[in-house]
């Protein structure tokens, strides 16, 4: 069994092709309940991952590309919204592209 910290996001077809492409080097998620408690410890202070798993949409064989983490998430402002950054780094394995 891993003991290894993954961070698993879902993204549309567009931004994965993006990401797939090394067009995009981050990720942005709106500061909201349900995204405090993926990536905030109960102090406040910023989880740390391994890995973050971007999967383009829900099935179990979805398109799936895996990166190494590369920065703490913090507050950004993101097209007029309050965002988590999730800073991306190496691709470690593009999974299920045909």
């Amino acid at each position: 069994m891993s003991d290894k910290k993954i961070l698993l996001l879902r993204t549309c077809k567009k931004d994965f092709a993006k990401l797939v492409n090394k067009e995009l080097t981050e990720r942005y998620l709106e500061v909201k309940k349900y995204w405090e408690t993926r990536v905030l410890e109960k102090n406040w202070d910023y989880k740390t991952f391994d890995e973050v798993h971007i999967k383009n949409w829900y099935s179990s064989d979805s398109p799936e590309i895996i990166f190494e983490f590369k920065k703490n998430a913090w507050v950004y402002e993101f097209e007029w919204k309050q965002c988590f950054k999730i800073e991306l780094w190496y691709i470690l394995e593009v999974k299920n592209i045909s």
